[in-house]
């Protein structure tokens, strides 16, 4: 994956989040910083490492808002001094602190620590926080303080580590506790303030919280790499297309050039068309380089209407023509890809009338206003009828027409036999823009302008929606997942709180009851989300149960509650108000305001029952307060990490559209770089010295010997432009150029026709017909030889036709001898024609 949401897979444990902005240490794996950076796109923003940070921020606030009202309305505390004071204004100063570090998305270890070493402060000095019948107690708000430490740590630690975290904060209560029961005076065994039961109480919920902390990210990073995942195989397969049509265009675009420059100037030079203007040769040749070397797209120095007639003159004296200029074109600024299209365009046109027309003049008009060029080039030559001309050449319907009809513009060619040919091109901005809406072109040409002013935000593209669909679609199924799972681990759990407060209920069948009830819901939650939403998303499952299993919750919640003595309000026997949160924040995915109220309620409710069983007393309030807040802001850190990836969907969308877009510029440059040099390999080697020695005058355009060279250089080129139809795969473009070359050095001008079938031959079949080519064309005579080439599923077949002084057997003989050295384990077979004189016709072939 070029880049996923999860990132620091590479190279980090699963289950630590990614991106943080301070990772600069080893990771771990051997890989460093330096060696594997983070995604800086996703640093800091929409990472699942800033999204936990900021989880963090709102839960330890939470508490640095509710820790002081527990700590100060529970009453007197076990050993009263200042020492309270001190800590509870110590830990509210770091927990701001801390606060506003995650809430600009950064987790840092000093950070996570620092918190861990506060809550182990707090819990070895819970004697002087806490009332002497709460210190130690599982429900206390110094052990909830201590839970958003482990949960801290679990999204920013390893799992070995998190795990010594829970340990460490389970020694520090224990530590406390013992502190406690000291000062006390306790009777509970090992001098502990509390039971052994209601000791393990305490010491169950801390490890449990690291054990929900490590599975809720666990399953919020499998759900962003699945997201990642998937979005990279998409923009995998987008990435090829973009890249295989850059390719495609690049191709197309050096073709045009290829035939518009090089191989006009070289079959005028062969045929006699400029003998004499070695002056015009050289300028010409000097022109075709400067293109060839440049990008084919450029419009330099065309910028204007008027300049462009500037280079049509140009152009028309290259060729040796008497050019007669109506020049109306305005001044104005073109759009370059327009510019290009005319410049190219006029030159074929010029090139037609250098090859056809059989005249040596040629008239040029242009007018036009700003948003809008027409530029005609006339002669009165031979002419030529339109209803026989090729359709498939590359003149007219590329060169002309297509290079127009690319930019939204038009060509337009009038022609009789003996009264001329005239060629109008035209562009304007209106026409550009219809072709445009009709999806003719892909944009509209604008001329160079200044920045436009914001107008508000554009409009997602169809790719960024799509993947904003799957990230959002994938977090909300692991965050149900999450929840769902974590939910039914806790209720699960609360079984032994059940059985450790059995005192604490007024009939503790009830509250049997109660659980089981709570335990299927749960179990129904998991199925839902787990198997159910395989058939279908989770959340549509959810919705069509949300109703009854949410009111047979709260109602077995309320049953539990009821059941409970004064005291039990006061303790974990109160546990179906965590598991409540968990179920209902499960719905509260898809309806968080009607679900949170549910539980609000039943919150309410406990508070409303402390307050009469206890007639009022503030201390239990404040103790209640401190239970119910403890058990509910779990709950409160998973939604917060599951609302905020949904909410950052999109910027994680745009993001890694943009990456994707950054990677596929960058692929098809590359493409299309090594495209070109893989080309232009052969005219670097045989084509462009030619060239240069005719530009510089070294090499006489007059001399036969030097026609001859243009005469075969031409030929290699037309083979290259003939066959490369944009669907021709490179390696059969390579073997056609191979074989002209070959042919080249034996004074041979071939004539390749790649005929049909040969999209169904399966790969490989190119180097082949190279080797087999060369072999037989080493048995032709000087002249010009015929190579047809065609396939099907089961064999190909070459056809050979050339001048030869070799017998009917011998050349037979080579063939079959080539066949089968070259393919073995293939059938050849040869078709000669026996009485054959001086020109060779076979064909070879073999089994696919």
């Amino acid at each position: 994956m070029p880049l996923t949401l999860v990132s620091a897979l590479r190279g980090r444990p699963e289950h630590v989040p990614p991106d943080f902005p301070d990772d600069d240490e080893d990771t771990g794996t051997g890989r460093t910083a330096d060696t594997q950076p983070p995604s800086t796109l996703l640093a800091g923003k929409v990472g699942l490492g800033p999204v936990a940070a900021r989880s963090g921020a709102v839960l330890r606030l939470a508490w640095c808002v509710v820790a002081p009202v527990v700590a100060y309305g529970s009453g007197p505390v076990a050993a009263p001094s200042y020492w309270r004071d001190v800590l509870v204004i110590g830990a509210l100063l770091w927990g701001v602190s801390a606060a506003a570090v995650c809430w600009r998305g950064q987790l840092p270890h000093w950070l996570v620590l620092g918190d861990v070493a506060v809550s182990a402060a707090l819990l070895v000095a819970a004697v002087r926080l806490l009332p002497t019948e709460v210190a130690g107690a599982a429900g206390s708000w110094v052990v909830g303080w201590a839970g958003v430490s482990i949960l801290l740590a679990s999204w920013r630690l390893r799992a070995s580590l998190v795990w010594l975290v829970a340990l460490a904060e389970v020694g520090a209560y224990l530590i406390g506790s013992r502190l406690a029961g000291r000062q006390t005076d306790s009777t509970e065994p090992f001098g502990l303030a509390q039971s052994i039961a209601g000791t393990a109480q305490a010491a169950g919920v801390l490890l449990a919280l690291a054990a929900i902390g490590l599975v809720l990210v666990r399953l919020v990073r499998l759900g962003a790499g699945n997201a990642g995942r998937t979005i990279s195989e998409r923009n995998v397969a987008r990435r090829e297309d973009e890249v295989g049509r850059a390719r495609l265009h690049d191709r197309g675009v050096r073709r045009l050039l290829l035939h518009d420059t090089v191989l006009t100037t070289l079959t005028a030079i062969a045929r006699g068309g400029l003998e004499g203007r070695a002056d015009v040769v050289r300028a010409r040749c000097t022109d075709d380089l400067e293109s060839l070397a440049g990008d084919p797209e450029s419009d330099d120095p065309v910028r204007t209407g008027k300049q462009l007639v500037d280079v049509v003159q140009r152009q028309a004296a290259y060729r040796g023509l008497r050019v007669y200029v109506a020049n109306g074109a305005p001044d104005d600024p073109l759009p370059a890809a327009v510019a290009a299209a005319f410049a190219a365009a006029s030159r074929e046109a010029l090139s037609n009338v250098e090859k056809h027309a059989g005249t040596t003049e040629v008239g040029v008009a242009a007018r036009g206003e700003d948003g809008w060029l027409e530029l005609t080039v006339h002669d009165r030559g031979r002419g030529f009828d339109p209803a026989t001309a090729r359709s498939d050449g590359l003149g007219l319907s590329k060169s002309l027409t297509g290079r127009m009809s690319a930019v939204g513009g038009s060509a337009a060619v009038q022609s009789a036999i003996g009264r001329g040919t005239v060629v109008t091109l035209r562009w304007s901005a209106a026409e550009a823009q219809q072709a445009a809406r009709a999806g003719l072109i892909h944009s509209v040409p604008e001329a160079p302008a200044p920045e436009p002013a914001e107008t508000g935000p554009a409009a997602p593209s169809p790719a960024v929606v799509d993947e904003e669909r799957i990230l959002a679609d994938r977090y909300t199924r692991y965050g149900l997942l999450a929840l769902a799972w974590i939910g039914h681990f806790w209720q699960a759990l609360s079984l032994g709180l059940l059985i450790t407060s059995w005192s604490d209920y007024r009939s503790g069948w009830v509250a049997v009851g109660g659980w089981s009830v709570l335990f299927v819901v749960t179990f129904i939650q998991v199925y839902l989300v787990t198997f159910a939403g395989k058939r279908g998303h989770p959340s549509d499952w959810i919705d069509r149960h949300a109703w009854w299993i949410s009111a047979l919750s709260v109602a077995a919640a309320l049953v539990v509650l009821l059941d409970c003595t004064p005291t039990g309000l006061l303790t974990p026997a109160n546990w179906p108000i965590g598991v409540l949160g968990w179920i209902l924040a499960v719905f509260a995915v898809r309806r968080p305001g009607l679900f949170d109220l549910a539980w609000l309620a039943v919150a309410l409710t406990t508070l409303i029952a402390v307050a009469i069983a206890w007639d009022g007393s503030t201390t239990a309030l404040a103790v209640a307060l401190g239970v119910v807040f403890g058990a509910g802001i779990p709950q409160v850190g998973a939604l917060v990490i599951v609302f905020e990836l949904r909410r950052h969907a999109t910027a994680a969308a745009s993001a890694l559209a943009e990456q994707h877009h950054l990677d596929a510029d960058r692929e098809a440059r590359h493409a299309v770089t090594t495209d070109r040099a893989q080309r232009d390999a052969a005219l670097n080697r045989d084509l462009f010295p030619l060239l240069r020695a005719l530009a510089s005058g070294s090499a006489d355009p007059d001399s036969p010997i030097v026609r001859r060279r243009c005469e075969l250089a031409a030929a290699e080129v037309r083979a290259l432009v003939d066959h490369d139809d944009l669907t021709t795969p490179i390696a059969t473009l390579d073997a056609v150029a191979a074989i002209t070359r070959s042919a080249r050095q034996r004074d041979i001008v071939p004539i390749v026709h790649l005929g049909e079938g040969l999209d169904v031959v399966s790969p490989g079949w190119q180097r082949t017909f190279t080797q087999l080519a060369d072999r037989m064309l080493a048995e032709a005579l000087p002249g010009e030889a015929t190579l047809t080439v065609r396939g099907t599923p089961e064999e190909i077949a070459i056809t050979f036709c050339f001048p030869t002084g070799t017998p009917a057997p011998q050349l037979e003989s080579v063939a079959v001898g080539v066949g089968n050295q070259l393919v073995p384990d293939r059938r050849v077979r040869v078709d000669i024609e026996p009485d054959m004189t001086r020109t060779a016709w076979l064909e070879v072939t073999w089994d696919t």
